[in-house]
């Protein structure tokens, strides 16, 4: 596993009840970052922050990440999938 060290300002860091939490909310952004942008998926997400796929839901909604975000086109396609079944 990679690590990487950034900077934070001891004023930021002391918003937090301690650096592992700070540690922990600094992953969870950089990694609901990169589900917004479309850069990972949902699924993945939860496999890099280590909780269930049930337990997305709720830390998306903090970060105003709909669970399902699905164009028109995208739409069309999962329904016209579905008929075949």
């Amino acid at each position: 596993m990679g690590k990487l060290t950034i900077d934070v300002s001891d004023e930021l860091i002391e918003l937090f009840p301690s650096k592992k939490e700070a540690k922990a909310e600094a992953k969870q952004a950089m990694v609901f970052d990169l589900v917004r942008r479309g850069k990972i998926s949902k699924g993945k997400a939860a496999e890099l922050l280590g909780i269930s796929l049930w337990d997305l839901p709720e830390l998306l909604a903090q970060y105003d990440i709909p669970w399902f975000n699905y164009s028109a086109d995208d739409l069309k396609h999962d329904v016209e999938t579905f008929s075949h079944f």
